[in-house]
C-alpha cells in the first residue's frame, strides 16, 4: 500500500529523531546453525537500523530504506546492509530485510500474519544471498518524536 508524499513526510520527519532498543539477535547460516545474542543495542535514525553487539565489536547496520505508515505500524524494506567487525566493514549482498516499528500502547498485528509486535517496539527480519537468515526484536527505550 503506497501513500501519499505528505504522510511519507510526516514518516520521514518522525523517523529523523533518533531512536533506541535493546533486544535480542537471531542468525540462521545456510547449514541451519544458529547463535542468538542477547543485550544487542539497535538504534533507530532516519531510515537507517543499527545493531551493535552487547560487547560492542560487531555492527550490523541496515540503511536507505524505504519506509510506509500503515494504520498501526510503520514498516520499512531495506537498501544497504554492511557488517563492521573489528575495524573493518564489510558490505552483505541481501535478498530482502524489512523492520517494523510499533509505536501504540497495543500489541499490533503484522500484515498477513498471527504474529504481533508489542507496544514500543521494533521486530526485523533480513534474508542474505548466501542464505543467513538474520531475525530480531526489541523494546524500544526511545522512540522517534511524533
Amino acid at each position: 500500500m503506497k501513500t501519499s508524499l505528505p504522510i511519507i513526510a510526516a514518516l520521514f520527519a518522525a523517523l529523523v529523531a533518533p531512536a533506541a532498543a535493546t533486544g535480542t539477535v537471531r542468525i540462521q547460516q545456510h547449514d541451519n546453525s544458529v547463535q542468538t545474542y542477547t543485550g544487542v543495542v539497535m538504534k533507530i535514525v532516519g531510515r537507517t537500523l543499527t545493531l551493535t553487539s552487547a560487547d560492542g565489536v560487531s555492527t550490523v547496520v541496515i540503511s536507505g530504506a524505504s519506509c510506509d505508515r500503515g494504520a498501526d505500524l510503520i514498516r520499512c524494506t531495506g537498501g544497504g546492509m554492511s557488517l563492521k567487525q573489528d575495524g573493518v566493514n564489510h558490505v552483505i549482498p541481501f535478498r530482502s530485510a524489512t523492520f517494523y516499528f510499533n509505536l501504540t500502547d497495543q500489541d499490533q498485528a503484522l500484515p498477513l500474519s498471527t504474529l504481533k509486535v508489542a507496544p514500543h517496539s521494533v521486530v526485523f527480519a533480513a534474508h542474505t544471498v548466501k542464505d543467513t537468515y538474520i531475525t530480531g526484536s526489541g523494546k524500544l527505550d526511545r522512540e522517534p518524536s511524533q
